[in-house]
């Protein structure tokens, strides 16, 4: 008998878990909050939240992602955590004029249009996983313009202003998985948000998989991301870790990200181990077994 899709991409025997599911709800909020002076930006957020070709973009984006290779979510959760994560460093640099955005300086358009830019990357820069994991950006580019020149003209009935807002959008989505090809300021506040998704509820998935290496392990060392306004940099992520194998997630994941954008001097990141070095970390693995070549735990 075929297992039947879940509404988060997955299949009945794999479950979200509560941590990331919790993480979800609050990212909900954030990007209701943060869009709630934006209409156009609020109403495209609902409109993809409901709407019945997106869901299931989601779905099969975590059935090839998850389920066929094993690795961790790129559905609709880490799509509204990825949001979340954008509205809130766009928060930032709009509310300190730390940077002057590109939609904004070289193009004149309005604050509310950065918001849409980056509001609609972060939710589609991964559907294009519906199809492969390599050259993914790719795929979302086609699908995302696909979804959004059938959504957008609601939003945006003028047709010059919805083809610059559309332009940036997939910018933003080709770009977002290698920082060197952001040339945007928004198009780097999507490699930054997306690369802040690191927790160990969304690394629990591919562990429990039984994909046990040291990115599942390190992912899952991960107990919280906050991103604030800082006291060097404008722009502060505050990495919270329960085991030290963390710090793979930190340089191999965010770091890389951060380093490679246009934001890499408005960005620092903190990292802290709880419990403090003079108590035992976290021990997330007893035993390690390699057998028909593939690592298991023992």
């Amino acid at each position: 008998m075929a297992e039947k899709m879940l509404e988060n991409g997955l299949l009945y025997g794999l479950n979200m878990p509560t941590s990331y599911t919790s993480l979800e709800e609050q990212s909900v909020k954030t990007i209701e909050t943060g869009l709630s002076r934006f209409p156009r930006a609020l109403s495209l957020f609902h409109i993809l939240q409901t709407d019945a070709e997106v869901k299931t973009l989601f779905n099969l984006a975590n059935f090839i992602a998850v389920r066929k290779l094993g690795y961790n979510d790129h559905g609709p959760i880490h799509a509204r955590i990825c949001a979340a994560n954008g509205i809130r460093i766009l928060d930032i640099l709009v509310g300190d004029n730390s940077v002057e955005l590109d939609s904004i300086k070289g193009l004149g358009m309005s604050e509310e249009d950065a918001y849409v830019i980056v509001l609609a990357a972060c939710m589609l820069h991964d559907i294009g996983n519906a199809v492969h994991r390599e050259e993914h950006e790719i795929f979302s580019v086609m699908y995302a313009k696909s979804l959004l020149d059938r959504l957008l003209p609601e939003i945006y009935p003028d047709v010059p202003h919805r083809a610059e807002v559309l332009s940036q959008i997939l910018h933003a989505v080709y770009a977002h998985d290698h920082g060197e090809n952001a040339l945007t300021i928004e198009a780097a506040i999507v490699v930054v948000a997306d690369g802040a998704d690191i927790t160990k509820g969304r690394g629990r998935l591919s562990f429990d998989l039984g994909k046990h290496d040291i990115h599942s392990i390190s992912a899952l060392s991960i107990e919280s991301v906050d991103i604030k306004r800082g006291d060097t940099k404008p722009i502060e992520i505050h990495v919270t870790m329960s085991n030290s194998a963390g710090i793979y997630q930190l340089q191999e994941t965010l770091g890389k990200k951060v380093a490679a954008s246009p934001l890499r001097n408005y960005v620092e990141i903190v990292a802290d181990l709880i419990p403090s070095k003079e108590l035992p970390e976290q021990r997330i693995l007893d035993r390690m077994v390699f057998s028909d070549g593939k690592y298991k735990s023992g």
